[in-house]
């Protein structure tokens, strides 16, 4: 059981401001795109704050930080995930104009070293009942002479259906995520590793709004919106290497 915690773990450490907000709309789609109404709002280069909690346990949350970032060769959207104790664990660049394909993936290993991931496939949210996206990277490892290798494969399971998210019934997405994480030795030839089923629920104009697995014994739920003031107090110090 503590694996499977560590490889859900691993996938979520792998989405309106509330009333003290108004620093962004969070509303925004791509063209081309036939569900981007529910990937995350794309219109603000300010960023805004995601708080998931865990149903079973209140205390363990997990906060998103949103952004739009553009540069020279293609406008993005930034998703970063922090545990907790507001630790960044992982981080995903979307393409905007293209799908919401990832650009860039990076991710924190059991050391709390920034990994940078090498991208074989990067398609990331399906479009249409009809789509299977497949993500795949892999990066060095904190065991010595080992890659870890992250596959996510998605695909649509329901689309017609309404969810509360913060007090508003809202239209949705349901999204089967098939995860598989593989330890594998470049040197001996040999792999380990273990994959989890994740149902994971994106909301028109919201994005992600809850993720559940193993029967929903892991389950978080968007809790509450935050505007990026609210970061600039209370979010992580930036370290300041000697």
């Amino acid at each position: 059981m503590k694996y499977l915690l560590f490889i859900v773990g691993l996938v979520f450490l792998l989405v309106s401001c509330d009333s003290n907000g108004g620093e962004q709309e969070l509303s925004g789609s791509e063209p081309g795109h036939s569900k981007a109404d529910y990937f995350y709002p794309t219109d603000s280069l300010i960023p805004y704050i995601y708080v998931f909690q865990n149903v079973n346990e209140p205390l363990d949350e997990k906060i998103l930080r949103i952004y739009r970032s553009e540069t020279d060769s293609a406008n993005a959207l930034v998703v970063e995930f922090y545990n907790s104790d507001m630790k960044i664990t992982e981080g995903y660049t979307h393409d905007i104009n293209d799908g919401f394909k990832v650009l860039d993936h990076m991710i924190v290993d059991g050391d709390g070293l920034k990994r940078q991931a090498k991208l074989t496939s990067n398609t990331f949210f399906p479009k249409d009942m009809n789509d299977q996206t497949q993500f795949l990277s892999d990066f060095p490892s904190h065991l010595d002479s080992l890659t870890m290798i992250y596959q996510s494969k998605r695909r649509i399971l329901e689309q017609d259906k309404n969810v509360e998210v913060l007090g508003q019934d809202v239209p949705a997405l349901v999204i089967e995520d098939s995860v598989k994480v593989l330890f594998a030795n470049p040197y001996t030839q040999k792999s380990s590793g273990q994959g989890v089923m994740i149902t994971r629920t994106f909301a028109k104009g919201y994005g992600m709004v809850a993720w559940s697995a193993n029967n929903q014994e892991i389950m978080y739920k968007l809790e509450k919106i935050l505007p990026n003031k609210w970061w600039d107090e209370y979010g992580p110090t930036p370290q300041i290497m000697p």
